[in-house]
């Protein structure tokens, strides 16, 4: 025994004795030699110290330098403490391994090489005999592994730019790190990244297991180190933004791989996105207070996604487009040698596909800001925007609701909302567009349009379906109110409407069809002008191109493409609503302008279909007395075009004609009426036209000097056609082929004057207008529709008959009144309808405006007649107001009282204006069943 102890005790000093004499030195001068000859670096250690009492080493202010010399890698302190556990345990057992504040630096050189491959074994050159994969791996316990690194710098020289980055303070520690143990350990790393980012994984390992599981957080990682490494690919900037990452991972691999992560959450926030080259694409960029995905869930073996909540907040886009070019587009385009990883074709397309689900996603708080070469302003705000999309899955399991709502240049608004399946592009989107003006589209108009939109406001509601992901139907209503367009250089508006609204708009784009129940149009004003030079305006619309017209009359057309599945219309009622047409000719040397008003009437079965001729029926009045009808049939889509229409003028005064009298005949119009009905039938190519002219009282002026007159003696024409209750009633037929129509309209008005040659009879009130110098017609005095109270005109006319009768006091004149029975009762039901309304509660404003009280009035009234029940389709709002105005009881006393009050109203005029003598004036009572000379005013005649 004792020879053993002292055996042992021997070993054991002559242990330390080489330990401290031979293996101490050896260390600290052998290993820079090594590192010198083994690896071409050159090492420098302060001291290593091999402790044989705990079997340690340490290595303390360690420093390998890069072959040419440039730091490589440096630490404080490096120590490894075998464990005499490794006598009992299985396989080595190390109390402590343990790295203090490195730094290293890891680079790939510009040949695509590592600076730390000569310190790795070269894969190809090792044994090819490989165990058996069921071989256990090495054992090994690390009880503490602890790494602390103050920095770790990352350089790629094979980078166009040369990039570079680090990781600061970064730590690592590991309790129990085993091949050996099957129950997991903890471990805790972090790190900080070149900008202040922090990086935290902990949780537990264990090797033999093949498992881990625990959390990882990433807190405040800069973009634009991310975004330094791509830049020389991309054509954008990111100036700000950081992510922030918090989610539970587990991963297994002993036997297949796993992976799973839950309860994730990823916050992008203050992003802001700018071009490089702002030169080129000015007004561009995209910025983002924050976007947030909350509920992540990642299964691999399941191979499915599932997101709770999407959030993005502040989302900032500006840009343009101009022509094929869209600026976000370009600023997003990455370069064509940019080092993609490209997919691997070879993957087993059999297994099984991914899954998403995203149960909710919103956009609020977010601005668009787009300029455009289609629009004036050029600049569209979009603010606020805000939308939503649910329930939406990959594959597509159902549809997904989604909403939009938005606001353009603070006036503008769109709400829209639906559902699609993404899977199938299957859904439907309805929309509500509200308050869009027209005038921004104004620089869509062709450049060959000499006009420009004044004013407008559209809008418009309904629902789009879709089918593919294209557009399948699209069901709706809307409206244009307020539009008016004006030519370039001109002061009033060419055309103009109040409300142009339609309703029950059906399209569906798979079949063609397009079907527009009803279209209103409300308050419609046109001009017809022609000027002076005998140009009208409409042809000003377009300018002139000679060179493009001579080109094209050289140019063989190309014959147009036929398509077998042709577009179907339909527009089966078209209202028609206080509208006007303002005529103006300055061609003559006197300027003549009428207007023909009081629109109101409806066009219907407008459409595609040749067998359905559209018809139309539109009455309206000239000058606010005169009515006018034109009613008839077309059907202009027929082959040959077919047309039968009307036009009928009642009471017109011929006077207003005297520019066109005075150019064209040499006389001006004294007074006179006219009814005119003109027929215009249209077939088989050929036009025909059956015009009945009515002149009642016709008388003409003064003899007005003109080169375009015709050489007739008119008066004389007059006289002689002109029959005993003054009534001139003449039919002038013109005909003309519509390929060639070659109208000779003088030759029409000179066999209309040729056949007005006839008879002539005098009138004794030309006699009195001659006494005062008086060129108007002194025998009827003009009244408005249901008034009697006179005018400045009338009572001018009456002055004028009172001078002359001053001058003849032999006479007594006779005042008859009149009235109109169409025009006349019409006025009188109107106002009738009027005060039954304002009796019933209604304001002006509500009959003026057609209000929601003004509709809910007459729809009472007309359902109180019962006549809804035998109908169909019920009438418009405004079809039964005209019913209702029209069911007015106007007896025939009440008209007789009407021409009896302008009798009397002309009668008190020359009494008290006129101081003419009572027994000279005398009224004759109205007889109602006189069908000639009605009109509304009064008509005198002389007793002697």
């Amino acid at each position: 025994m004792r020879q053993t102890i002292k055996a042992a005790a021997i070993a054991y000093v002559t242990y330390l004795a080489l330990s401290i004499l031979v293996l101490l030195p050896a260390l600290n001068f052998l290993a820079p030699s090594l590192a010198r000859d083994y690896l071409n670096r050159e090492l420098s250690t302060e001291l290593i110290l091999f402790n044989p009492f705990t079997l340690g080493l340490e290595v303390r202010q360690a420093a390998l330098a890069e072959p040419g010399g440039e730091p490589f890698l440096e630490f404080d302190r490096a120590e490894i403490n075998l464990s005499l556990a490794s006598l009992i345990k299985p396989g080595l057992v190390f109390d402590v391994v343990a790295l203090d504040n490195l730094y290293l630096h890891l680079q790939r050189n510009s040949d695509g090489t590592l600076n730390i491959s000569d310190l790795i074994a070269d894969t190809d050159e090792a044994d090819t005999r490989q165990e058996p994969a069921t071989e256990q791996p090495f054992q090994l316990t690390i009880a503490e592994l602890d790494l602390s690194a103050r920095r770790i710098d990352i350089t790629d020289q094979q980078h166009p730019q040369g990039y570079r980055t680090h990781l600061d303070s970064l730590s690592l520690a590991v309790t129990n790190l085993s091949t050996v143990i099957e129950e997991g350990q903890p471990y805790y790393l972090q790190a900080s990244t070149e900008s202040g980012g922090r990086l935290e994984w902990e949780g537990d390992l264990s090797i033999i297991a093949g498992h881990s599981a625990g959390a990882l957080r990433l807190d405040n990682i800069r973009l634009r180190p991310f975004w330094r490494f791509a830049e020389p690919w991309l054509a954008f900037e990111v100036t700000s933004g950081s992510l922030n990452l918090d989610t539970d991972y587990e991963v297994s691999w002993r036997d297949n791989l796993h992976y799973a992560l839950s309860g994730g959450s990823l916050e992008i926030v203050d992003v802001d996105i700018n071009p490089r080259d702002t030169a080129d694409l000015p007004d561009t960029g995209v910025g983002m207070k924050a976007l947030r995905v909350k509920g992540i869930t990642l299964d691999g073996t399941q191979q499915s996604v599932t997101v709770e909540d999407v959030a993005a907040e502040g989302l900032d886009l500006r840009g343009w487009s101009d022509g094929d070019r869209v600026s976000l587009i370009d600023l997003f385009a990455v370069s064509a040698d940019a080092p993609l990883v490209s997919a691997n074709t070879e993957e087993d397309s059999a297994g099984p596909s991914w899954q998403f689900h995203l149960d909710q996603a919103a956009l609020g708080d977010s601005e668009i800001n787009w300029r455009t070469g289609f629009t004036d302003p050029p600049v569209l705000t979009v603010q606020p925007l805000s939308a939503s999309l649910n329930d939406l899955s990959w594959p597509a399991n159902g549809p997904s609701p989604f909403s939009l709502s938005l606001t353009i240049n603070d006036t503008s608004t769109l709400d829209s909302s639906g559902e699609i399946n993404v899977g199938s592009g299957t859904g439907h989107l309805d929309f509500d567009l509200q308050a869009l003006s027209v005038e921004w589209f104004e620089p869509t108009l062709p450049d060959v349009l000499r006009a420009e939109i004044g004013s407008g406001e559209a809008q418009t509601s309904g629902r789009l379906t879709l089918k593919e992901f294209q557009p399948q139907t699209l069901t709706g209503e809307g409206g244009v109110s307020k539009f008016s367009m004006v030519l370039h250089g001109a002061e009033e508006a060419l055309t103009r409407w109040q409300n142009l609204d339609w309703r029950g708009l059906d399209v569906d784009l798979g079949k063609r069809d397009i079907t527009l129940a009803e279209l209103h149009l409300t308050g419609y004003e046109g001009r017809l002008h022609i000027q002076a030079d005998g140009t009208i305006n409409v042809q000003q619309l377009l300018e002139e191109d000679t060179d493009a017209n001579a080109t094209s009359e050289t140019t063989t057309t190309a014959p147009e493409e036929t398509d077998s599945a042709q577009w179907r219309f339909s527009l089966p009622q078209v209202f028609i609503a206080k509208s006007q047409l303002d005529f103006q000719d300055e061609s003559l040397p006197i300027p003549f302008r009428t207007v023909i008003g009081d629109l109101d009437g409806t066009i219907t079965d407008v459409g595609s279909d040749p067998s359905r001729p559209m018809q139309i029926d539109i009455k309206g009045s000239v000058d606010g007395y005169a009515p006018v009808d034109l009613s008839g049939t077309a059907s202009l889509l027929s082959d040959p075009p077919m047309l039968d229409l009307g036009l009928d003028f009642r009471g017109l005064d011929l006077s207003r004609l005297t520019p066109y009298s005075s150019t064209y005949a040499g006389y001006t119009i004294a007074r006179g009426t006219l009814n005119a009905q003109l027929r215009y039938r249209l077939e088989n190519g050929r036009l025909q036209g059956d015009n009945e002219l009515l002149i009642e009282q016709l008388r003409l002026g003064e003899r007005v000097a003109s080169d375009k007159a015709v050489d007739l003696p008119l008066k004389l024409a007059i006289a002689l056609l002109t029959d005993s209750n003054g009534v001139i009633d003449v039919a002038v037929p013109v005909s003309g082929d519509i390929d060639n129509p070659q109208f000779s309209l003088a030759s029409v008005i000179t066999r209309a004057f040729v056949n007005l040659i006839g008879s002539a009879v005098t009138a004794p009130f030309r006699l009195l207008a001659n006494l005062v110098g008086s060129s108007e017609d002194l025998q009827t005095i003009d009244f408005a529709a249901g008034s009697a109270t006179l005018d400045d005109h009338g009572e001018e006319e009456l002055s004028s008959l009172a001078t002359a009768m001053q001058q003849r006091p032999g006479i007594a004149l006779v005042i008859e009144g009149r009235f109109d029975p169409v025009t006349d009762r019409a006025q009188l039901q109107q106002q009738l309808f009027r005060k039954s309304l304002l009796a019933d509660g209604l304001e002006e404003s509500d009959i003026a405006q057609r209000s929601a009280a003004w509709e809910a009035a007459i729809s009472d009234r007309y359902l109180a007649l019962g006549l809804a029940a035998n109908e169909e389709t019920a009438p418009s709002i405004l079809q039964q107001a005209r019913l209702l105005r029209d069911r007015q009881e106007v007896p025939i006393q009440q008209l007789r009282d009407l021409a009896a009050a302008r009798a009397a109203a002309s009668k008190r005029f020359l009494l008290d204006e006129g101081e003419i003598e009572p027994g000279r004036v005398v009224l004759e009572q109205v007889d109602p069943e006189t069908e000639s000379h009605t009109f509304s005013g009064v008509e005198l005649s002389i007793d002697v």
